[in-house]
């Protein structure tokens, strides 16, 4: 009896103490508020689960538009609102300022030809950057990454690399500078590369080559398949592991600038699988705590079927697994005042496991036969639609615009006379939970 009382203290002590204090790391969101427009709700989910910071990207083109014109309305609306907001909850900015934003040159319209090592394109993002301080004295940064998932843009080209590696070794220490005379203290920055990019054999050392000399190492993380499913979360341990087998100078931290999974079941995913992620990520962060410093949950909030619509002309893809992947990243829903999926719960847990901020968790597990899903068939299709779930009660579909275009409480509706294209549908249950599916009309 002894021996048996012995080794269930020993399960005990280890159940308690198998998760890492959170200790000097730092917990980060985006933030993108619900169909209701409330941006100061989407911020407090964020602000009540350990937020210490908030990623904010900004394109070099959306200030400087062209021949240094900078855009006031962009400038009063984006940085003057952040001066004041952010510093008012006591929450740092990660900021993104893309020169490129994965496959487009964001630089200003008289730029675009023009080599990064160029002196004209060095100056011009000096006065960038003066403006940028100008409009955010009392903004304390939690780092300034210039240039975002610019590894897919050039490719295998090292001479790009190369002369973006002379655009950073110019324009890095004049933002520290500018940052040191107005808080007095020194500034992190980095670049964004993929995570992939990073470890990959073709295009790491061309990523390590920029990243030298640099105070962070910052990256995306979205684990996908080259067909845009969701890749199982079992690869989250190896992936990070990988990383940091790349990056093993603790003095150049590991900054996840984005950090994400989609739930929709077009990716082969489901809220319980994005759920597991992340609980299969702060185990990872945990085991390499020393090294990764820094993680943004991407994101809070699902984006809309209008935004996804943007998405599709600006990465000039239409690929409906593509477009569920964006659509689904978030960790609470976009209808309405939004609510939240498991993935939601789940963080607060494990951020509470680790004593991050006094958090309350409150997770309801979902147990396999309680886990509720729709049949949507055939899909695509041109003539009916129909739905099957248990408990439905009605249904509505909604343009990528947010119009809503049909509702019925029949669970198969005639389509035949619609146009083709990528809608919405959202199927309300008997006891009002709502399931969010995208379907093809051909």
């Amino acid at each position: 009896m002894k021996l048996i009382i012995s080794c269930f203290l020993i399960t005990l002590t280890f159940i308690s103490f198998a998760q890492k204090p959170k200790g000097n790391r730092i917990m980060a969101w985006q933030v993108d508020q619900a169909e209701n427009g409330n941006y100061d709700s989407a911020f407090l989910y964020a602000k009540v689960s350990c937020m210490e910071s908030i990623h904010l990207a900004v394109n070099w083109s959306s200030m400087d538009t062209n021949s240094g014109n900078f855009d006031q309305g962009f400038i009063s609306g984006i940085l003057d609102v952040s001066n004041i907001y952010y510093p008012a909850f006591n929450v740092m900015i990660e900021l993104q300022l893309a020169t490129i934003n994965t496959v487009a040159k964001e630089t200003p319209k008289d730029l675009m030809s023009t080599p990064f090592n160029h002196p004209t394109m060095i100056s011009r993002f000096k006065q960038t950057l003066d403006t940028l301080f100008i409009h955010i004295p009392d903004v304390k940064l939690a780092a300034l990454n210039i240039g975002n998932e610019h590894d897919v843009y050039m490719g295998t080209n090292a001479v790009q690399y190369a002369e973006y590696k002379t655009f950073l070794d110019s324009v890095v220490p004049y933002a520290k500078q500018l940052y040191f005379n107005l808080h007095g203290e020194e500034l992190k920055v980095g670049t964004t590369f993929t995570l992939h990019s990073l470890v990959d054999e073709n295009l790491k050392a061309l990523c390590q080559s920029v990243n030298n000399g640099l105070d962070i190492v910052s990256t995306t993380y979205y684990p996908l398949e080259n067909d845009f499913t969701m890749s199982p979360t079992s690869v989250v341990a190896t992936d990070f592991s990988d990383l940091v087998a790349q990056y093993t100078d603790t003095t150049q931290p590991i900054y996840f600038a984005e950090c994400g999974y989609a739930s929709s079941d077009s990716c082969n995913s489901s809220e319980a699988q994005q759920a597991d992620f992340y609980t299969k990520v702060f185990d990872a962060w945990d085991t390499h705590s020393s090294n990764i410093k820094y993680l943004t949950i991407f994101k809070s909030t699902d984006w809309s079927a209008a935004d996804v619509q943007i998405f599709k002309d600006y990465y000039g893809i239409s690929d409906i697994k593509f477009l569920e992947y964006l659509r689904t990243l978030g960790v609470r829903t976009w209808d309405g005042s939004g609510s939240n999926k498991l993935a939601y719960e789940t963080i607060k847990c494990e951020l509470n496991k680790r004593n991050w901020c006094g958090i309350d968790c409150k997770l309801s597990s979902i147990l396999p036969d309680q886990k509720v899903d729709a049949l949507v068939y055939p899909n695509p299709t041109n003539e009916l639609l129909n739905v099957k779930t248990k408990d439905f009660h009605s249904l509505e579909l909604y343009h990528t615009t947010g119009k809503l275009l049909l509702q019925s409480s029949n669970n198969s509706i005639d389509v035949s006379f619609m146009n083709a294209g990528i809608y919405h549908l959202i199927i309300t249950l008997g006891n009002g939970m709502r399931i969010h599916k995208s379907v093809q009309i051909h």
